[in-house]
């Protein structure tokens, strides 16, 4: 029976729900609350089609989490790796600091490339201690960094430098 400090793994085994699997597949799953609202946001076709790859993705990587079938794979961080370098190559990189939020859309993608990050650190756990393929570690370490590009990609080259 399911009480209110526990929770089910795929395998239904009851965990507590401050489980270090259900961090990890919580923080994914804001991530992809806020990816998915970027998306509303975002006026380029071709990211928006980004993020909805991303999204899906972002239930593999769940999946993986929490013990199920479904798994971050090679293919898919090799994927996430080209869209990466094609996106390097169209966008021009800060000299300095800048702050990245200048808009309601490159303020979104900032939330979720920290969310991002933070479920990131969780898995490195969940990595340390055999629960998880260090491929799902990558894919999210450079899902943050896309995710840092298309903030640069939506401004335009149009930053705010900081003063140090």
């Amino acid at each position: 029976m399911k009480t209110s400090d526990k929770t089910h793994l795929f395998n239904l085994e009851l965990v507590s729900k401050d489980d270090l699997r259900i961090e990890a597949v919580g923080s994914i799953d804001e991530a992809n609350a806020y990816i998915g609202l970027a998306k509303t946001k975002i006026e380029d076709e071709r990211l928006r089609k980004i993020l909805h790859d991303v999204q899906v993705n972002m239930f593999r990587a769940g999946s993986q989490v929490v013990g199920g079938d479904e798994k971050i794979t090679k293919a898919d961080l090799d994927e996430l790796l080209e869209i990466v370098r094609r996106m390097e190559s169209e966008v021009e990189f800060p000299r300095s600091f800048i702050i990245l939020e200048r808009d309601e859309v490159s303020a979104v993608l900032s939330v979720a490339r920290s969310v991002v990050r933070r479920a990131e650190r969780r898995v490195v756990s969940l990595y340390r201690n055999g629960l998880v393929d260090y491929t799902l570690v990558e894919w999210l370490n450079k899902l943050s960094y896309l995710l840092y590009l298309m903030i640069l990609a939506v401004q335009k080259g149009e930053y705010e430098p900081v003063e140090l």
